[in-house]
């Protein structure tokens, strides 16, 4: 009687690592695609809660003032605000459009990834309204971008 013997097999073929390589990268890809976009929407969401604190702030303004300001918006200006609320996720400040706007047509600031907040007021009656107690702006655009939404922004206008 002839008997075999068998060498037991030891490790891995290159086949079978090839294979287990191939899915963790495909594995690896699929969970760093999904965290970027969820950064990308905690950022937007940070975004709006900034815009709705400014919004907040400025109707608080608005019912002391009688009016919106007119030129750059600061902590001074929105007592009580946080200041971080006031910059962007790059760390600008919220960009000024316009500049004493009679006209009662809303503006239509732009707004990008390097320009990501802009207020815009109008309805202004006097020039430098910003730097005294009472403001002459009667309503305001606030606008954010947003990375992941259609349309990418998000728009806040005046209540008044």
């Amino acid at each position: 009687m002839l008997k075999t013997i068998k060498k037991a097999q030891q490790g891995f073929t290159i086949i079978e690592l090839l294979i287990v390589i191939a899915i963790i990268g495909i594995l690896a890809g699929l969970v760093l695609n999904n965290f970027q976009g969820a950064q990308a929407k905690a950022r937007d969401v940070q975004r709006r809660a900034d815009v709705n604190a400014i919004h907040g702030k400025l109707e608080e303004y608005y019912n002391t003032n009688n009016g919106y300001p007119d030129g750059n918006l600061s902590t001074t200006l929105l007592a009580g605000i946080d200041a971080e609320a006031l910059k962007d996720t790059q760390g600008n400040a919220i960009a000024y459009t316009g500049g004493f706007i009679t006209s009662a047509t809303a503006p239509n600031p732009a707004v990008s990834n390097t320009s990501q907040y802009v207020y815009a007021a109008y309805g202004c009656t006097t020039a430098g309204a910003q730097t005294t107690v009472g403001a002459t702006c009667t309503k305001y655009i606030l606008k954010t971008y947003l990375e992941k939404e259609t349309g990418n922004q998000f728009t806040k206008n005046s209540l008044n």
